[in-house]
């Protein structure tokens, strides 16, 4: 194996091909320029697939088609994250969601939830009650936490 970056040989077989590759042709580049073994791939493709995401020299234009930032106007591969998350709506929790984030909160202010189908006649319904704090739970004196 040759040494040396593997952004470096995706920009190098970019540059060479002049225009862009789908990422198994520019993968197939960057091995045979570096002389990786087909051992070493299986631990090298998914370590140069996250730094090519992250690097701002290139760009993916879909269909996981790679080309080098430089080539392109921001308008072409910029996205839009309002355009992405419009559709989610903070109302869109169901009840079950609201329940759930509702005892958990509860929770951490040292009340535990009252379960309605095993409470006990003397517990008023839906009532929760301050309980043992968690410290005291664990066997924790008050003092040494």
């Amino acid at each position: 194996m040759k040494e040396g970056s593997m952004l470096e040989a995706a920009e190098r077989a970019l540059i060479a091909e002049g225009k862009e590759l789908k990422f198994a042709d520019l993968w197939g580049k960057v091995k045979a320029d570096l002389e990786i073994t087909p051992e070493e791939e299986e631990h090298r493709i998914g370590r140069f697939y996250t730094d090519l995401s992250m690097s701002g020299r290139f760009v993916v234009l879909g269909e996981n088609v790679w080309d080098l930032r430089t080539r392109h106007t921001y308008d072409k591969v910029h996205i839009d994250v309002n355009d992405v998350y419009s559709d989610v709506d903070e109302r869109d929790n169901d009840s079950v969601e609201e329940a759930e984030e509702n005892e958990y909160n509860e929770s951490v202010r040292g009340y535990v939830p009252v379960d309605d189908e095993n409470a006990s006649d003397d517990d008023e319904e839906g009532d929760s009650k301050p309980r043992e704090s968690a410290a005291e739970l664990l066997g924790i004196p008050g003092d040494n936490y």
